[in-house]
C-alpha cells in the first residue's frame, strides 16, 4: 500500500510532468528584441523567457532577414517544455497587426512605413505602392524589361546609357545635357523627324554648311536682303 509521501510525490511529478507538455507549445507575444544578436525575449502569460533565437526561412548558403517586432505574436516552441531551449516561430495574425488583405489571390507584403508589395495571381499583377521619397535601386550590372510595353508616369532620370530596341515614346519636355546622336535605321529613311519648330541657340550645320554663317551668292552688300537658302 503506497505511503501519504510517495503519493505527495507521485502528485508533484505528474504536475510538473504536465507543466513541462503544457509548455511544449505555446503562443506569447515579443516582450523584447536584440537586433545584432538575432534574439528575443517572450512574454507567456505572466513569464517571460530569456533571450532566444527566432525561427528564419534560410539560414545557410543562402539567408534572410526578416525580424520580429515588438509585440507581435509569435508561437514559442520549447523542446522537453523547458522555455530556456526554446526557439520563436513568427508569426499570428493579431489585433495590432492584421492582415495585409483577405484575398485568396493576394501575396502581399506590407511594410511600417505603409510601402505595399502585392503579387495578384488572378489579374497576374505585381505592384509595389511605396510612400513619398522612396527609392529603388538595382545595382550592379543591367536590367532588363522584356515586357511589351514599359510605362513610366513620372521623371525619367538616365546619368549614363539608355538603351530600347524598339520604340521611345516621350510625351513630356526631354533634356539632353551632353548631346544626341542620332543615326538612320537600317531600312534608311530620314533619321529625324521634326513636326513643329527646331529652335537652336548656337547654330545648325548641314552637311558641313553652317545655318548661320554660310555665304549666299548673287547678293550685293548693302542694304539688299538675300534670298531664301538654297
Amino acid at each position: 500500500m503506497p505511503q501519504p509521501g510517495n503519493m505527495h510525490r507521485m502528485t508533484a511529478d505528474q504536475s510538473d510532468l504536465l507543466r513541462l507538455i503544457l509548455n511544449l507549445i505555446r503562443f506569447g507575444t515579443i516582450a523584447d528584441i536584440n537586433h545584432d544578436t538575432q534574439r528575443v525575449r517572450v512574454r507567456v502569460g505572466n513569464n517571460t523567457t530569456t533571450w532566444r533565437p527566432w525561427i528564419t526561412l534560410r539560414a545557410g548558403d543562402a539567408q534572410t532577414w526578416f525580424p520580429p517586432s515588438v509585440g507581435e505574436q509569435v508561437i514559442v516552441l520549447s523542446p522537453e517544455g523547458d522555455f530556456a531551449n526554446a526557439a520563436i516561430l513568427p508569426a499570428i495574425y493579431s489585433d495590432k497587426y492584421t492582415s495585409p488583405s483577405t484575398n485568396p489571390a493576394h501575396h502581399t507584403i506590407r511594410y511600417a512605413d505603409g510601402a505595399v508589395i502585392q503579387y495578384n495571381r488572378d489579374s497576374h499583377t505585381l505592384s509595389a505602392t511605396l510612400p513619398d521619397g522612396t527609392s529603388v535601386t538595382a545595382a550592379p550590372g543591367k536590367v532588363t524589361s522584356n515586357a511589351e510595353d514599359t510605362e513610366c508616369t513620372g521623371n525619367l532620370l538616365v546619368q549614363k546609357n539608355l538603351v530600347v530596341n524598339q520604340n521611345l515614346t516621350v510625351n513630356g519636355m526631354s533634356a539632353l545635357n551632353a548631346g544626341m546622336n542620332v543615326q538612320a535605321g537600317k531600312e534608311g529613311g530620314p533619321a529625324a523627324m521634326i513636326q513643329g519648330i527646331m529652335r537652336a541657340t548656337v547654330d545648325v550645320i548641314a552637311a558641313g554648311i553652317s545655318l548661320v554663317k554660310h555665304p549666299h551668292v548673287g547678293v550685293k552688300k548693302g542694304d539688299d536682303e538675300s534670298g531664301a537658302p538654297k
